[in-house]
Parts: C-alpha cells; sequence; structure tokens
C-alpha cells in the first residue's frame, strides 16, 4: 500500500546543510580552477562541476523523499543520463585533443573548429537542461513512496500468461528472422527490410511492435514472480540482451532498454537497488557497450580492433558525445544566422506521428537534420533531443521551458505508476518510461508518446484479453492477483 509523507515539498535541515555544504565547495574548486588552471580549461571546468552539483543536489533532496527507492525514480535514472552526456565531452575536451579522440561525433565536431570557451558554453545550455528537469521533477513528483507488497496467484494466470507471451515473442521472432535479408554490418541492420514490399513491410513492423511490446510485458511478469521463476527470469534478460546485439550486429538501445527494465523490475519486486550498487552497474553497463561500439566500428574483427586500440589507445564513446554535438552545431548556426529553413509542422511532430505510418519523417527532425547536412547517409547517423531541438526553435528560454517540461511529465509518470501499481500493466507502463528515458534525452520530451500509443496500449489489450479468456468473469482489463 502506498504512503505519503507529509509536507510534500518540505527539505529536511540535514539536507539543507547538506546543499550548502556543497555550494561552499563546488564555489571553492570552481574558484580555484578558475585562478590556477589554464583559461582554456577553466571554460570547460566550470560548467561541468555546475552540472555535477545540480545533479547532488537533486539527489540529496529526492532521497530525503523516497529513502531507499532512489534508483527506481525515473528522474534519478534520467538525471544520470543526462549527466552522462555532459560530463563525458567535458572529460574529453579537457583530456584529449578533438583531433585526436576518434568516433563519428568527436570527428564532426573538430570539423566546426570549435574555440575552448564556445564548447563551455553550450555546456552550461547542458546545465541549464538539467536544472530544469530537476526542478520540474522536484516541483510535482510530491513524496507518495510505492510499496509493491507481495503478488499473489493461487490460479496460475501469471504462469499462463508467461508461456503465451513467450509462444507470441519466438513466433514473432521467427516472422522477423525469415524476411529479413542477411545482416553483415551494423548499418545492415537499418535496411534488413528495404527489399520487401508493402504488405510484407506491414506485417514486418507488426511483428516488431509484437516484440518491442511483449518484451515489456514478459519481463514484467517474471520479476512480479520473481521466487517462482528466478533462473528463468535471468535466462529470459540475458537471452534478450544478447540476442539483439548480435542479431543487429551491435546496435545496443534494445539490450539497454531490456537491462534497465530488469534493474527496475528487481529493485520494486526482488530487492532495493542501493545507490552504490546501482551506480556501479549502470558503469559496468557503459564500460560493456563502449566495447560493443569499439568491436562494432571495425566489423567484430578482434584481430584489426586489437591493433587499433594497442596503438591508438582506448577513446572516448561516440555515444556520449552525440547528444552534446547537434545541439552545439545547431546553436552554432543559430548564433551565425545560418539556421536552415525548416516548415512549422515539425515542431508537433510528436504529435503528428501518432496519425501517420512510422515511415512517415518529412517533419521529423532527426531526418530535416541529416537531409541537410548529412544527404548522402544512408540512415540519418546522429540524434537530436531537445536541447538541440531549442537550438532549432527558440533558443536558451526554449530550452528552459522544455527541461521544465520534461521534469514535470517524468514526475506526473510516477505518480500515474504509484495510482495503478498493483495492476500488472500499470507496473509495465511505467517500467517501459523507465527504461526508455534516455531516449527522451536524445529524441524528445515527447518521445514515449508514440510507443505507449502504438505499442503497448495494443498489448496490453492483447494480453488484457487473454487473461480475460481465462477468468471470463473478470473485467477485460481486470484488477489482477492480490497484493498483500
Amino acid at each position: 500500500m502506498a504512503h505519503s509523507l507529509t509536507d510534500a515539498h518540505q527539505v529536511p535541515r540535514r539536507v539543507v546543510a547538506g546543499l550548502l555544504i556543497l555550494l561552499v565547495v563546488t564555489g571553492s574548486i570552481s574558484l580555484a580552477s578558475f585562478m590556477l588552471l589554464p583559461q582554456e580549461s577553466s571554460y570547460i571546468i566550470q560548467p561541468t562541476l555546475a552540472s555535477v552539483a545540480v545533479f547532488i543536489a537533486f539527489s540529496l533532496i529526492l532521497k530525503s523523499w523516497v529513502g531507499d527507492h532512489l534508483f527506481g525514480e525515473i528522474g534519478f535514472l534520467y538525471m544520470v543520463f543526462g549527466l552522462a552526456y555532459t560530463i563525458f565531452p567535458a572529460f574529453t575536451f579537457l583530456i584529449l585533443e578533438l583531433d585526436v579522440a576518434s568516433g563519428w561525433v568527436w570527428q564532426n565536431l573538430t570539423l566546426l573548429l570549435p574555440a575552448p570557451y564556445e564548447l563551455g558554453i553550450h555546456l552550461w545550455r547542458h546545465v541549464l537542461f538539467l536544472l530544469g528537469v530537476s526542478a520540474g521533477y522536484l516541483l510535482f513528483r510530491g513524496r507518495t513512496v510505492p510499496d509493491m507488497g507481495v503478488r499473489l496467484d493461487p490460479e496460475g494466470k501469471d504462469r499462463r500468461t508467461i508461456l503465451f507471451l513467450l509462444g507470441v515473442l519466438l513466433v514473432s521472432m521467427v516472422c522477423i528472422s525469415l524476411l529479413s535479408a542477411p545482416v553483415k554490418t551494423y548499418i545492415d541492420n537499418y535496411t534488413r527490410f528495404d527489399h520487401l514490399s508493402w504488405g510484407p513491410r506491414k506485417f514486418v513492423s507488426l511483428c516488431n511492435r509484437l516484440k518491442q511490446g511483449i518484451y515489456v510485458a514478459l519481463i514484467t511478469f517474471l520479476f512480479m514472480n520473481f521466487k517462482k521463476y528466478r533462473w528463468i527470469t535471468l535466462f529470459v534478460v540475458v537471452s534478450m540482451g544478447t540476442y539483439e546485439v548480435v542479431d543487429s550486429f551491435g546496435s545496443r538501445i534494445e539490450s539497454l532498454i531490456v537491462l534497465l527494465m530488469a534493474i527496475c523490475l528487481f529493485h520494486f519486486f526482488v530487492k532495493p537497488v542501493t545507490i552504490k550498487k546501482g551506480i556501479v552497474v549502470l558503469l559496468a553497463i557503459g564500460v560493456l557497450f563502449s566495447v560493443v561500439e569499439i568491436l562494432r566500428a571495425y566489423e567484430f574483427d578482434l584481430s584489426r580492433t586489437g591493433n587499433v586500440v594497442s596503438s591508438s589507445g582506448m577513446q572516448p564513446a561516440s555515444e556520449f558525445g552525440a547528444v552534446y554535438f547537434t545541439g552545439f552545431h545547431l546553436y552554432a548556426e543559430r548564433a551565425q544566422g545560418t539556421l536552415p529553413a525548416k516548415e512549422w509542422p515539425m515542431f508537433f511532430n510528436d504529435f503528428i506521428s501518432l496519425v501517420t505510418p512510422n515511415d512517415f519523417v518529412r517533419w521529423h527532425p532527426q531526418y530535416w537534420y541529416a537531409r541537410i547536412y548529412f544527404p548522402n547517409d544512408v540512415v540519418p547517423p546522429q540524434t537530436m533531443g531537445p536541447i538541440a531541438d531549442s537550438g532549432i526553435w527558440g533558443g536558451e528560454l526554449d530550452l528552459l521551458i522544455r527541461s521544465l517540461l520534461n521534469g514535470a511529465l517524468f514526475a506526473y509518470i510516477v505518480r500515474w505508476f504509484i495510482k495503478y501499481r498493483s495492476q500488472w500493466w500499470g507496473v509495465a507502463v511505467y517500467v517501459f518510461c523507465y527504461a526508455t528515458c534516455v531516449m527522451t534525452l536524445k529524441y524528445s520530451i515527447f518521445y514515449h508518446l508514440n510507443p505507449l500509443l502504438k505499442t503497448f496500449i495494443p498489448i496490453i489489450f492483447l494480453v488484457s484479453i487473454f487473461r480475460h479468456i481465462l477468468t471470463p468473469g473478470e473485467g477485460l482489463i481486470g484488477k489482477g492477483p492480490s497484493v498483500k
């Protein structure tokens, strides 16, 4: 049963004291770096320190409200990603020369010939975004903490649902595999169905949506019954993650989503994940996926990869510079008055995409950017996100508004989850949003609208119909097994 802590926005005195100490320490280090280090380094260090301070302050306040549930908060995980996409570019600027760093992002950033102060100014925009997200989240989150209880399933309906989901999942994966062209490189993964006519391609799209939605539902049911199916759960999670990397020849995002769903569900249904253990796990995932990125760059040729690493050393992953690059580029174009022409419907693309096919990309900001700056690429080679989008439209004021709205929306998702946490679909929707929050940083603050409407709501109805057949007297959505 959920319980509410009083005075939703009151901050305990010890946290206030911690915030004051944080302010003094950050200010002292900032002043020392300004006085002792070269000016070029100071331009980078100042916003980096500020971003870390914003993250720590946000974490201190939120932890004082939710206690051990901090790692289950979508807002906390999102701020972790936001910080990572800020400090990794900063460390690259400080430690390596841009023309030395390998990788698509760093090479393209070098072509812009940025001055250190320009790099620092854009890092401050990242700080503004983190500050807005944290403010929006804390203002609307409240202090109610979810208590998941123990799930009871005496009729075995969850077991039959798991078997049903496994069956549909395997059929979908087989259909996708049979209709796919051979995938020998990472780029092939994005063109593997281009040879199909309209009908088969739509069928593959349906199978893909089934696969993605069933991933979420299946992992949710397994973790809700973790005591019964712990080894099956482990096998399914590892198999899903491995399959996505191998089948796509190095794409990592689906595997990351699977792992994050598992972490979130483990936190709520098995044992709360402490901050230390959670950060260690995320760092391990980051290292693992960075290795996959390096291997993918050399088509998984271990000998070639080993030679490059031994001669040049480990290079910073391009992924962590992806959000920074497009934002920096578009703000530079904005400052020079050379932003390309854009169509106003592009501003509303997240809502337009709800009623258009997925291959309709005329007003998709990512495709707009690729058409103008990388017209020869088979697929858009970069991400966009709210920081880059603000560079297209309203600048820093736009960025502040987007960040506040982003934080408020995630806070609403948490409040919605607490209300419907006793329903399997309430848990599954939250877990999906939690695991895909990084996509908001890379695409749009309204990213979740499309997959929820087109992928997950149909899966909810599919599973609900199956469970209704098992228990005809229960409502279509149903209350599910009892919780005590």
